[in-house]
């Protein structure tokens, strides 16, 4: 009779340290949002061309809402309590077709799925997203690629295309830093991008 007391006794013991444990406050997960800010001014004029812009793609492994970072060895981790509120596609795809429009380089800027029929349509690449940690000093990379297409030509023929990359150096390897940097990357290639389409002879 004494053993099973004290085996009850031992077993209450177990529980109420396990109920201690659990009153812990948990880790609770963090978003972000990479939202770039156009600050230059619009263009005088636009050059008369409807443009539909596509969504986004994005390579494996970056099209995840985790953060992801490159460590030493190749090695690849993705952290689950920090991550975008939204997919990276997504995401840059809707700071991309805001941008475009308040640069007025173009009539209109129209989403695949619009009545309108445009007069050329820009597709992307996401090919990196994420902090380097491989070195001393960590840094975030933002690769991207660009091809705008005449769709109205019998082979969809490709009248612009651009690659572009940013290494942005961080103070820490937070993953806060890690965001604003990738956002002031992001921000960068928009705007190199705007440049080089006002430039291109798209009309």
């Amino acid at each position: 009779m004494k053993r099973h007391i004290l085996t009850l006794l031992v077993l209450t013991a177990i529980l109420a340290v396990g109920c201690v444990k659990l009153t812990h406050d948990p880790i609770h997960k963090r978003y972000f949002q990479i939202v770039p800010e156009r600050t230059e001014k619009k263009a005088a004029t636009s050059k008369g061309v409807i443009l539909k812009v596509r969504r986004l793609s994005v390579s494996a492994p970056y099209e995840t809402r985790e953060l992801i970072y490159r460590e030493c060895r190749n090695r690849i981790e993705s952290d689950y309590y920090n991550t975008f509120f939204a997919t990276p596609g997504a995401m840059l795809t809707t700071g991309l077709r805001k941008w475009l429009r308040e640069s007025n380089l173009f009539t209109h800027i129209i989403e695949p799925g619009s009545m309108v029929v445009p007069g050329l349509t820009l597709e992307g690449m996401v090919n990196a997203l994420y902090g380097d940690y491989s070195g001393d000093a960590p840094f975030a990379v933002v690769e991207m690629q660009f091809f705008v297409v005449d769709e109205n030509t019998a082979m969809n023929d490709v009248v612009f295309s651009g690659d572009y990359a940013q290494r942005i150096p961080m103070t820490e390897p937070d993953p806060a830093a890690l965001v604003q940097a990738m956002t002031e990357g992001v921000q960068t290639i928009f705007a190199d991008l705007e440049s080089d389409l006002s430039k291109a002879d798209l009309e």
